[in-house]
């Protein structure tokens, strides 16, 4: 761990004083966060996450680590992708802007291959910064090791645990008429059937759910007249980081994968290619807007009652459950894991920038954040805890995005790695671009494909 000249004395006394009380008291030395602070006390630090409820959640306890530290907190809050983007910037051109930043694994690569990311062991070496509470083998492996490892070493230490699943109106499916009708019509039990928690086990039966329940204006579902439209899925084809994401779950869903293990691409494999029309065919049942179409605006259709189901996350879910964000859908969600062999193991990371100025303090706010007491606390309020003693909690056992997550973590033969290259930062855009053509009909599957594989081996197989 690299410190800055003027902290370095008082880092050293605040070690020492730790060592002669630890020395001096034996087992009845007890860490505190307000001693461990002091030597920072009056510093300010900025940090960037994304707009949604893990950052909106955590701005309710920073107010609390400021009085206790007197280390100041500027937060900035706004999409995933612009984040990402200002602050690689930052470390790109050592601005020192940022002291801690959300980190995904589309990222972490680059900033552990480039030296933007410093390394976290030494913090949680040093007795007088590390919570002995604080122990990581509480938390999500699958965070820690996606988001928050490159090449072994540990640069980032857990913000959320958020893997993809979907959602749907179990109120609506919930309907015994609607039921009948869709068993008619296709010829088989609709497993969408008004539970809270529902396995689907083929993504031909979500498709044929987003066909039934696509409805027009003066149409009825449930036995209520619909004065909206309903469209019965969302199809997101925005040049935005929700394409990557989206395809992404229904490759793995049908088993297959970008990158394999060896570094070569796989967009010529046929699974590519059916992934790829599964997400085209949605269009039909999607809002016409879908070309702009975001995780926002599946977040905001879903909200005011104009999609039967959509790609989830538990950072949306979070608010859709909050009566006062989403008072038409609050309590009559749906939730299920994808179909098929395997998810994404997905979440962020805080990273603290090697050429921050202020990186004990930093960390001192991320270790706070994560502790067992803030996380209690702040995961009902849209935190999304990554610690499994958290939970297990069985307070929780109704909260439809807990339950999701306990069965991941209790089967790691569904949760894929993906692999941190540090050459996503490059092949995302490429990706965006290819699968955004097709999705505005510019060009065919076979066609946006063939330019992925292509261009994915040149950077990755050169």
């Amino acid at each position: 761990m690299r410190a800055t000249s003027h902290s370095t004395p008082a880092i050293l006394v605040a070690a020492l004083a730790g060592s002669f009380y630890a020395l001096a008291a034996g087992s009845a030395w007890a860490w505190n966060l307000e001693e461990a602070s002091a030597p920072y006390k009056g510093q300010t630090i900025t940090i960037a996450c994304e707009a949604y409820a893990p950052c909106n959640a955590f701005k309710k306890f920073i107010p609390e680590f400021e009085q206790r530290t007197g280390i100041k907190v500027t937060i900035e809050a706004g999409d995933l992708g612009q984040i990402q983007q200002q602050t690689l910037t930052d470390a790109l051109t050592g601005t020192q802007v940022y002291d801690l930043v959300q980190m995904t694994n589309l990222v972490i690569g680059a900033w552990g291959e480039h030296g933007f990311a410093e390394p976290m062991q030494p913090f949680l070496d040093n007795a007088a910064l590390h919570d002995p509470g604080y122990k990581l083998e509480d938390m999500s492996q699958g965070v820690i090791a996606s988001t928050g490892t490159y090449k072994g070493v540990l640069y980032g230490i857990p913000y959320m645990l958020n893997s993809p699943f979907g959602i749907y109106r179990k109120d609506l499916a919930a309907d015994p008429a609607e039921q009948a009708a869709f068993k008619a019509k296709y010829g088989y039990d609709t497993p969408f059937n008004g539970d809270k928690w529902i396995e689907v086990d083929d993504w031909q039966k979500w498709r044929d759910v987003a066909e039934f329940y696509n409805r027009k204006p003066g149409e009825k579902v449930a036995g209520q007249t619909l004065d909206h439209e309903l469209w019965g899925t969302a199809a997101a084809f925005k040049r935005h980081i929700t394409l990557f994401y989206d395809y992404e779950r229904v490759l793995l869903g049908m088993g297959g994968v970008m990158v394999d293990e060896n570094r070569v691409p796989q967009f010529d494999k046929p699974v590519a290619k059916q992934a790829l029309e599964y997400l085209l065919d949605w269009r039909q049942f999607s809002p016409p807007s879908y070309k702009e179409y975001t995780w926002d605006e599946e977040y905001a259709d879903f909200c005011t009652g104009k999609l039967f189901s959509t790609p989830g996350w538990a950072d949306s879910t979070a608010m859709e459950e909050k009566p006062e964000e989403c008072p038409v859908v609050s309590g009559k969600i749906g939730y299920f894991l994808h179909p098929g062999p395997h998810t994404v193991a997905d979440g962020s990371s805080w990273v603290i920038p090697s050429k921050s100025q202020h990186k004990e303090a930093a960390f001192l706010l991320a270790q706070f954040l994560g502790t067992y007491d803030v996380q209690s606390r702040c995961h009902p309020l849209g935190c999304l805890s990554f610690r499994k003693d958290v939970l297990a909690n069985p307070e929780l056992d109704d909260d439809g995005a807990t339950v999701l997550f306990r069965k991941l973590l209790s089967d790691p033969n569904l949760v894929y790695p993906r692999p941190a290259l540090p050459e996503w930062v490059e092949l995302q855009p490429l990706l965006l671009d290819e699968l955004s053509a097709a999705g505005a009909d510019q060009q065919d599957a076979d066609t946006a494909l063939a330019k992925l594989q292509a261009a994915f081996t040149e950077i990755l197989q050169p």
